[in-house]
């Protein structure tokens, strides 16, 4: 469960393992590196062909956004919040989580296209004057200054500076460390923003400081902007749709894929990355106990959104239910359900299965699976529930078919999904994916001691 890294040698090792390009990590950014052009084509043919004056052609491009934007807004979190609870395990995986944070580039570049294609809160058609203005229904009363454009790129753009900001303070230890022998690029970057960092007290002090106020901001302004971005472009697209749940499942979602996607990375490095002697079994453990904690979260929310809306009766709510649970988009709901729910639960619930590197791998693959339903479920429905004046009307009148993607919607979700494995795969070349100060400081707090027969782990806690 436990390891005990060598200290002494593993700044060197780390970092030769950081410069090192094998065949599987090339053969990777290559295919990933295709999948990014593909993407590229399918935008511009899209592009070309619909152009932004409507939102219902960009429903899987939305998609797309919003599963990236899901798993690499959340994956920091895992770093701050186990850094708030001083979790010992959480070591080997916080750079891991941290990384992520580069793709929020990619997210503001994605972003753009939908602030586009995003209809106007005001009705073009209806009859203005200076009493009163007829608005699209959403959580923008009034329409104030900016709405919602302004709060939505700001929110994005904001989450994307915060967390780079976490992942700077985070590095900056290990980027001090190797400015003196790291050569071009790297040797720059590194030089260049570990700035007079020597590691005296009063700096390592200011760092975690940093990174408690930081990481206390980024945990706010996520919810607020999961928050915002779920209303916008899912529930304000479907007439008639008012639910303060959502944006919670929305959240919840997100944690839960970003967990996933974590736990994938570690295995990955510890079966084929050369990385066992790091990555021992007890970060597996502990994740998958909040992966599953998570994993119950969500059906629990799922199920509230459900009974309201079923109990509720109202014609509106009942079309809502058959157009995103049981009748027009029922076999995505279905894959949501047993990716996001049944199967992961299934596989979590045993100790033995957690126990393992592989298991709770696989629950986080599965909860990757289910999350991609979700988004095409909501964001695909939602972006093709209502056009024009529909989208003024007081409830939603008529369950629409599904819209089934064409070859620039699977270029583009490929794509998309591509390019963020990409930029992870560059940026580990850049940063290592180990956090050396974390690994290094908690060898020193662990050792194995002996009392009376057992064998057992002696861990300190300097606080």
């Amino acid at each position: 469960m436990w390891v005990f890294p060598d200290v002494s040698a593993m700044s060197q090792d780390i970092s030769a393992k950081t410069l090192a390009r094998p065949k599987p990590f090339t053969i990777a950014l290559t295919i990933t590196g295709i999948l990014l052009v593909l993407g590229v084509i399918g935008f511009v043919a899209r592009a070309a062909g619909d152009g932004f004056d409507s939102i219902g052609p960009w429903g899987y491009y939305m998609a797309t956004f919003s599963m990236i934007f899901m798993v690499t807004s959340a994956a920091p979190l895992a770093a701050v919040a186990f850094r708030f609870t001083k979790s010992h395990w959480r070591r080997p995986l916080s750079r891991v989580s941290e990384l992520f944070s580069i793709i929020g580039i990619l997210n503001v570049l994605m972003f753009i296209p939908l602030m586009i294609a995003f209809p106007p809160l005001d009705n073009p058609s209806a009859v203005v004057d200076v009493h009163h203005m007829e608005l699209r229904r959403s959580i923008w009363f009034e329409a104030p200054i900016g709405a919602p454009h302004a709060w939505n790129v700001l929110g994005v753009l904001g989450l994307a500076v915060t967390s780079m900001a976490i992942l700077w303070l985070s590095a900056m230890p290990d980027m001090a460390e190797s400015r003196a022998t790291a050569t071009g690029f790297r040797g720059w970057v590194y030089r260049t923003l570990s700035g007079s960092w020597y590691g005296t007290k009063r700096q390592w002090n200011a760092q975690k400081a940093g990174l408690a106020l930081l990481g206390a901001f980024y945990f706010m302004l996520i919810i607020f902007v999961h928050f915002v971005f779920s209303s916008d472009y899912a529930q304000s697209l479907i007439p008639g749709w008012k639910d303060s749940i959502f944006p919670v499942i929305y959240s919840v979602t997100s944690i839960q894929m970003a967990l996933g996607i974590i736990l994938i990375t570690l295995y990955i490095m510890r079966r084929w990355g050369g990385y066992e002697a790091y990555y021992g079994k007890a970060p597996f453990w502990s994740a998958s106990k909040v992966l599953l904690g998570v994993t119950l979260l969500w059906i629990y929310h799922l199920f509230a959104f459900f009974i309201t809306f079923w109990y509720g009766r109202l014609e509106v709510e009942q079309n809502i239910i058959k157009y995103l649970i049981t009748d027009t988009y029922a076999f995505v709901f279905l894959v949501n359900f047993f990716c996001s729910f049944a199967l992961p639960f299934a596989v979590l619930i045993w100790n033995p299965v957690r126990r393992s590197a592989a298991g709770p791998a696989i629950a986080g693959l599965l909860a990757l699976i289910g999350g991609l339903a979700f988004n095409i479920r909501i964001f695909v429905g939602s972006a093709n529930a209502a056009e024009g004046d529909a989208l003024f009307a007081h409830f939603f009148a008529k369950v629409p078919a599904p819209v089934y993607p064409d070859v620039w919607d699977v270029f583009m979700v490929i794509g998309g999904l591509g390019a963020a494995v990409f930029i992870y795969l560059a940026s580990t070349k850049l940063l290592p994916i180990l956090s050396l100060w974390e690994v290094k400081e908690g060898a020193m707090y662990q050792k194995m001691g002996k009392l009376i027969r057992g064998e057992y782990l002696v861990l300190g806690k300097p606080e």
